[in-house]
């Protein structure tokens, strides 16, 4: 999944909170995500005109006084459900763990939604699968850097792997 898609999932995921106007949203990611998440006000602008064009998210002016109206966004039905559909599944590479599944398990956690430990067994069940595919990989190479990458690879997704088993032991001790 790309980066923009995924951040317009992340977006998604703070509307459910209720109807927001862009400077709330970038405000929201600035201060709750971002230590793994960062977008800047011209994403979060071109992000919303993009999931409004889709369906996803509506829009309705505020008028204020003295100033310009405001554009407040909240979810279509649709959204919400591309939102847990999103939320609910596993990323398919190890390198996804550190920005999307952190921002799925960031709202697993923020929205109470009770898809935590199932989101975590579904992505250690991937990352499982993962290694598998690489050291069976490995076996089969005969040239040394070959070897080498696999073995890079499968550390990481074996360090991905500890760090998830960790996880749901804080998720089931907190549940």
């Amino acid at each position: 999944m790309s980066f923009k898609v995924s951040a317009e999932n992340a977006l998604l995921g703070i509307l459910v909170t209720g109807p927001k106007h862009g400077y709330e949203l970038h405000g929201y990611v600035s201060i709750k995500m971002n230590q793994f998440w960062d977008l800047s006000m011209s994403q979060v602008y071109a992000l919303l005109k993009r999931l409004e064009g889709n369906g996803v998210v509506e829009s309705q002016e505020e008028w204020q006084e003295r100033r310009p109206a405001k554009k407040i966004f909240s979810l279509s039905p649709r959204g919400k459900e591309r939102f847990l559909d999103w939320v609910s599944s596993p990323v398919e590479h190890v390198r996804d763990v550190r920005i999307e599944f952190l921002a799925k398990l960031f709202f697993v956690r923020e929205l109470h939604l009770k898809e935590g430990l199932t989101l975590i067994d579904k992505q250690i069940d991937v990352l499982q699968e993962k290694l598998r595919a690489i050291e069976n990989s490995r076996e089969k190479v005969s040239d040394e850097f070959q070897k080498v990458l696999y073995s890079f690879k499968a550390s990481q997704t074996t360090a991905a792997l500890d760090w998830l088993r960790k996880c749901k032991a804080s998720f089931s001790y907190k549940h």
